[in-house]
């Protein structure tokens, strides 16, 4: 998976400044970029498992140190295929019966119906 930016500090690469994730990174989610302080995606998020993160994120220059807390709610998407009632229909029209008309109308199961997209 394509890490994806969240956000980014503009701070000068040459000012010694590192940026690590200090705590909250459960599974290792999150990545940070140590000379910029970007904050990426780095693995997929499930909404299902887990649904905030509070990251806690140092910059040190080597003589102090400095902390804040960031924190993300996953939004839930409708990550699941549509799946049909049945795994098969059988139906039967005679070779005059061109008038365009539904047959059969084919049902599907939406596993999280509230998100249709």
């Amino acid at each position: 998976m394509t890490p994806h930016e969240l956000t980014r500090y503009r701070g000068l690469p040459a000012s010694g400044v590192r940026y690590k994730i200090s705590s909250g990174n459960i599974g290792n989610v999150f990545a940070i970029r140590n000379a910029t302080g970007a904050l990426y995606v780095a693995k997929a998020l499930d909404y299902e498992k887990i649904k905030k993160y509070e990251l806690r994120l140092t910059a040190s220059d080597n003589f102090k140190e400095n902390y804040t807390t960031v924190l993300i709610n996953v939004r839930d998407v409708n990550d699941n295929p549509p799946v049909f009632e049945k795994s098969s229909y059988r139906t039967q029209i005679t070779e005059e019966d061109d008038r365009g008309l539904p047959k059969r109308v084919l049902r599907q199961l939406l596993l999280n119906p509230g998100l249709q997209a």
